[in-house]
């Protein structure tokens, strides 16, 4: 398995706290971004930007570009002709969650990023496709390698019963909840 924070660890010297506030600035100054600033939800990215390593935080500000959009604002996105490429989709049961004070907020965050890296990161490096659990997984190990593994078991646990949460339900507690008895 591919592990995605690893490759974004710089060994460089680089000022990171004022790589930080550049990529606050620059992501929040991002027109499709105003309703995370009014809608009072940028603590939970503010959380989120300060957990991530800052290679990631470099590449999501030129290699591999984000924008977090609302559900009902996607069609109005597409007709106005503005490209969605790199768009995470927040339905809105995640804009109620953003609303909230939960720590999973960020555990969700953490996994759209992650979910959008491994697809560039994993699969156009890998040149073939993953299967989209596997991807998911992968998502979730990200997750947990940012501290956030309680905060993305709450998440699971929100979510609809499905195949798919069970089994990373159950990867989470065999590789992440499970001590190691040697």
């Amino acid at each position: 398995m591919l592990n995605l924070i690893s490759k974004f660890f710089s060994t460089t010297k680089s000022d990171k706290a004022l790589l930080r506030r550049n990529f606050s600035t620059y992501f929040y100054s991002l027109p499709e971004h105003r309703w995370i600033v009014e809608g009072h939800v940028a603590r939970h990215f503010d959380a989120l930007f300060s957990r991530l390593p800052s290679g990631v935080l470099e590449a999501l500000m030129s290699k591999y570009p984000v924008s977090f959009i609302q559900s009902e604002s996607l069609s109005a996105l597409r007709t106005a002709g503005t490209p969605t490429t790199n768009s995470i989709v927040v339905f809105p049961e995640f804009q109620k969650l953003l609303r909230t004070s939960k720590k999973s907020a960020v555990a969700y965050l953490a996994h759209e990023i992650a979910f959008v890296l491994y697809e560039f990161e994993g699969h156009r490096s890998a040149g073939n496709r993953t299967d989209p659990l596997m991807a998911e997984i992968e998502a979730d190990k990200f997750v947990c390698d940012l501290g956030l593994t309680f905060e993305l078991e709450e998440l699971l646990l929100m979510l609809d019963e499905t195949v798919e949460k069970r089994l990373r339900l159950t990867y989470l507690t065999i590789n992440h909840f499970s001590t190691d008895v040697n």
